[in-house]
């Protein structure tokens, strides 16, 4: 089988919330972050014949990038095969038992506020805690007509900060309300995204517009 560029996409993103990557049988994938504050999904166009571990995402996709169209085959209980060309290598698959996987179930919380985030909004709000060096990222609102994103300290009163306008049709439903969120946990696909909350259990998803992909992120806890 050969990867989509989609496929190595999502695998590039995966490796940014765990190195560690158990691959199962069909054309999901999922993973977690060690600390257990962030589960993702993601549906890919290819189907994956057998269930197989990787240790090092990272150097997983370094080798694939070692041969011309690599070509995955899977023959093997210990190993696959990755070839191109005049090249071959054998990468060795990782105990399951030594990796940190997601849970085999997952009961997603009832959500109670949905704002839809745009690509260019997330982007200029992450762009903006690199450059400022700023930790925080907030969703706040009161309205319709007062939704915002802002990127900014929340341990410093005397912070900088940024905010990007949502337009009132990104509101979609929901009273009054701030949530809080690590800039470094917003490790999502760049994309339109719907982002419902449930504000008991202080977690969230993110549904990217295309309904392939997802990611469930806790929130920080609110700081007044």
């Amino acid at each position: 089988m050969k990867l989509s560029n989609e496929t190595v996409d999502v695998l590039k993103n995966f490796s940014n919330i765990n190195q560690n990557l158990l691959v199962k049988e069909g054309n999901k994938l999922r993973t977690m972050s060690t600390m257990k504050n962030i589960l993702a999904e993601a549906e890919i166009p290819e189907s994956f014949v057998k269930e197989f571990g990787v240790y090092d995402l990272n150097e997983f996709l370094g080798v694939l990038t070692l041969t011309n169209d690599a070509v995955l085959t899977f023959d093997n209980d210990s190993f696959l095969t990755v070839s191109g060309g005049y090249s071959k290598i054998k990468y060795f698959f990782s105990d399951p038992s030594i990796l940190v996987t997601p849970p085999e179930t997952f009961n997603a919380p009832d959500t109670d506020i949905e704002v839809t985030i745009t690509k260019s909004a997330l982007a200029n709000v992450m762009k903006a805690s690199a450059v400022m060096q700023l930790p925080d990222v907030v969703i706040s609102g009161t309205n319709a007509h007062d939704v915002k994103l802002t990127v900014t300290d929340l341990k410093n009163t005397t912070s900088h900060e940024f905010t990007e306008e949502l337009s009132q049709g990104d509101f979609i439903v929901g009273g009054e309300f701030k949530f809080n969120y690590k800039a470094e946990n917003l490790k999502v696909i760049p994309g339109d995204y719907d982002v419902s909350v449930s504000t008991t259990t202080l977690v969230s998803c993110w549904e990217n517009s295309n309904k392939k992909i997802q990611y469930w992120i806790a929130l920080e806890q609110p700081s007044d």
